[in-house]
């Protein structure tokens, strides 16, 4: 409904027109890029799972991945695609859980880190080396990267063995019987729980002693964020607007960080949507055309990835994984 609301009060039929006149090569290749990205995501999660020695293939990881975003588009999760993936790794491996959290954990907080730096070059190129201004209100873009700090720390004392220990010493019982101790079902004392800590801090060493590749993930997810920005960059340069590329990254920083926020809506449908349209009209775009590039990029970025983590969720096994769930 809401994203029938937007399309209304953007007038339809000239959006439609302003769409027909896009470059179809420029608009593939966006789309082919925005493909990659999404396989470098499931990349950087499997080479973590690598460096951890965790008995599983690349392919298997990216039907996972794949899988795991399928899910949480249909149903908005705060951080869905980390718990679905341990919980489907889990139940194909029996791996150990202190790596699988890790991998999970470790994947998420390089996630913020390559989000809050590109954000961070993408304001200091726009404001100090171009002389620019932000098209936003500077306190979006502030609030964007702090947001990104903020997961960065509280992802990473999730690692912490010592902070894990106190968290369950000071949770309620019902948390400990409901979650922790669902860890280990056969163990459900403070040993059970020690046993998954104790493998959380093996796996952070494991890892610790492996920083190239831990550089590759961290530049694999980075790749994945920045293709959103590289596709609505082609997509408006198909339409005949070529917008400063950092002017973008960070256009589109603000409607990412709509889209972490949103546990409600899937996808941030309609929202995402009218919030892409109005910065780009900040920057000068006609509002047909801006909404036009929005329609184009959420194509490329939201339903045609729907399309493949669907065609690979449903051949992986998709109703029997919600069961399971």
């Amino acid at each position: 409904m809401l994203f029938l609301a937007y399309l209304i009060y953007t007038n339809p039929f000239e959006v439609l027109f302003q769409v027909g006149r896009f470059d179809l090569i420029t608009f593939g290749l966006a789309v082919i890029l925005n493909y990659i990205g999404l396989f470098f995501l499931a990349f950087s999660w499997y080479i973590i799972l690598m460096i951890l020695n965790v008995d599983i293939s690349l392919w298997k990881s990216v039907q996972i991945t794949f899988v795991s975003m399928f899910v949480v588009w249909i149903l908005p999760i705060p951080s869905g695609v980390e718990i679905i993936r341990a919980f489907l790794v889990k139940r194909e491996l029996g791996s150990d859980t202190g790596k699988i959290v890790s991998s999970v954990v470790l994947s998420k907080v390089y996630y913020f880190l390559a989000f809050g730096v590109l954000i961070t070059f993408g304001g200091f190129m726009v404001t100090i080396v171009q002389g620019g201004s932000i098209p936003v209100n500077i306190w979006y873009v502030r609030f964007v990267v702090i947001y990104a700090l903020l997961n960065i720390m509280l992802f990473s004392l999730i690692m912490r063995p010592k902070s894990l220990i106190k968290l369950y010493e000071k949770s309620p019982f019902w948390v400990k019987r409901n979650i922790f101790n669902k860890l280990y079902k056969s163990q459900t004392d403070l040993g059970g729980f020690q046993r998954f800590v104790n493998e959380v801090e093996k796996a952070l060493k494991i890892l610790s002693s492996n920083v190239k590749l831990n550089l590759v993930s961290i530049f694999f997810v980075a790749f994945h964020w920045s293709t959103g920005s590289i596709t609505s960059y082609l997509v408006a340069l198909s339409l005949g607007y070529d917008i400063d590329f950092w002017i973008i990254i960070l256009i589109y920083a603000v409607v990412e960080f709509i889209q972490q926020l949103n546990i409600v809506i899937p996808s941030g449908l309609g929202i995402v949507d009218a919030g892409l349209t109005g910065a780009l009209v900040l920057v000068g775009i006609p509002l047909n055309s801006a909404s036009a590039i929005s329609l184009l990029t959420r194509l490329a970025t939201y339903w045609f990835e729907l399309l493949l983590c669907a065609l690979v969720s449903f051949q992986y096994g998709y109703r029997e994984i919600i069961g399971d769930l």
